[in-house]
Order: structure tokens, then C-alpha cells, then sequence
């Protein structure tokens, strides 16, 4: 039964996730967020799957190394053969639309410090119960604007944002190298646009103003189509940065 961890279910793209990947009654699905009890969507999941081993809720506040260490060690037993596929989505966004002078400092920092360490300490957290699997495959949410090719097009959207993703693509891609060796194969991947999550709303007016043709994407096709990126991934997609219609993305 392949296992799945994901980040950032309480809402949006990552209950997106963990609603895809259950169809597969051969998937083990292990949803976290901050509070599961307090999200109605992961709790409308488990009532879909009642008494169902295939779905675990499991709080983790991904800001704290000793949350996901506790995270860790509550599924060591449930894991004998180890984590299959580690999936990093949670993500947050405080100067949507300000520009390098309007940015606040602190939120600027914070944003920074989130996206790249949160990622990095779950990765390394988790990586023994990675090597024990067969699949062995970490897959990062991040975000186009986090190209530093493409984002001359893009000016005064998402500034932080964008400052923030190009570091977590940066962290994926140097140690998609190593972990190679490992026979462990990590990218990223941006989902699309997804106007009605609360963080695709946010830019909503820009897309509108400066680029009207753009695909604005359910919730459910956007998980669907990147589920089906990560259960394709071999070694050699090691270091990719996907785009969710399996075409790839500038650094």
C-alpha cells in the first residue's frame, strides 16, 4: 500500500490532495495540518472513509522542528516499510500585492523563513522513514513565480512570494543531487492557478488586468493533475521543476 504524507490539508490544494489520492483504495493517506479537528473538510473526509485504515489525521505545525520530530515518531510504528511519498504543501503568503518598498520587514522575514525552513526541517526529519520505502519521492508545492528566468514578465506580483519560492527552489534543486544517490527523487512543482483558494483569490485582479487567457483551475484538477506527476516521478526527474501540465519550468 503506497503511503502518503501531505502538509497543508486543512483547506485548498492540500485537502485537494488527500481527496485525490483516496480514490485509490490501494493508498494510504496521511493528512496533516496545525488542528485537524477544527478543519470541516478533513473531518467531511473522514466521514466519507469511516473505520478506514487508509486515511490518518495527524496534527503537525510544519514552523516547529519539534512537532514534525512528534510527527515522526508517531508513525514510525505505522510505517514498518517506511514513508513512500512525502509531499510539502503548506505554504503562506503576507504582501500579496505590495511593492519592495510597501513590504513590511517582519512579515517579509517570516514569509522567507517559513517557506524555505519548514520544507527543509520536514524533509530532514523524515528522511530515514524515506529510505526505508520503495518509492522513495518528496515533492515540493512551489510556485512559477518563484523562477528567477520568468520574472522580468512578471513585475510587483507576489514580491515576496516570489523571493521566498526561488529560495525553495533552490533548496530542492541542490539537494535533489544528493538524495539522488540516495535513490530518492525530489522536485517541484507549480499547481497552477487556482483562483478560488483563498491565496489564488489574492491575485485575482492582476490575472484579470495582465493576463486574461490564463487557465484558472478547480481544486480537484490541479490535485489530479499534480498527483499524477508525483506517481510518475523516476530518478531522472530528480531536481525537475514541473509545471501541473507535466511540461517543465525555467529555474
Amino acid at each position: 500500500m503506497p503511503s502518503y504524507l501531505i502538509t497543508g490539508t486543512s483547506r485548498g490544494l492540500g485537502l485537494g490532495f488527500a481527496a485525490e489520492l483516496l480514490k485509490d483504495p490501494k493508498n494510504l493517506v496521511i493528512a496533516t495540518a496545525r488542528n485537524t479537528a477544527s478543519s470541516s473538510g478533513l473531518q467531511k473526509l473522514k466521514v466519507e472513509y469511516p473505520q478506514n485504515n487508509r486515511l490518518i489525521l495527524l496534527d503537525l505545525d510544519v514552523s516547529n522542528v519539534e512537532s514534525i520530530r512528534a510527527a515522526v515518531k508517531t508513525l514510525e510504528p505505522l510505517l514498518p516499510n517506511g514513508l513512500d511519498n512525502l509531499l510539502s504543501n503548506a505554504g503562506v503568503s503576507y504582501s500579496s500585492m505590495k511593492t519592495f518598498e510597501e513590504i513590511d520587514i517582519a512579515e517579509f522575514t517570516s514569509e522567507v523563513i517559513f517557506t524555505v525552513t519548514a520544507p527543509f526541517n520536514l524533509l530532514r526529519e523524515f528522511l530515514p522513514l524515506i529510505r526505508k520505502s520503495e518509492t522513495k519521492r518528496a515533492l515540493f508545492v512551489t510556485s512559477i513565480l518563484g523562477s528567477i528566468e520568468l520574472a522580468p514578465n512578471l513585475p510587483n506580483l507576489m514580491n515576496a512570494y516570489s523571493v521566498a519560492r526561488a529560495a525553495l527552489n533552490m533548496l530542492v534543486r541542490k539537494w535533489s543531487v544528493i538524495l539522488k544517490q540516495e535513490g530518492i527523487t525530489a522536485a517541484v512543482i507549480h499547481p497552477g492557478w487556482i483562483g478560488e483558494t483563498e491565496m489564488g483569490d489574492e491575485i485575482s485582479e492582476w490575472v484579470a488586468k495582465y493576463n486574461p487567457a490564463l487557465e484558472n483551475l478547480s481544486t480537484e484538477k490541479a490535485a489530479a493533475d499534480c498527483m499524477k506527476i508525483l506517481n510518475n516521478m523516476t530518478p531522472e526527474d530528480s531536481g525537475a521543476f514541473f509545471h501541473q501540465d507535466g511540461s517543465r519550468l525555467p529555474f
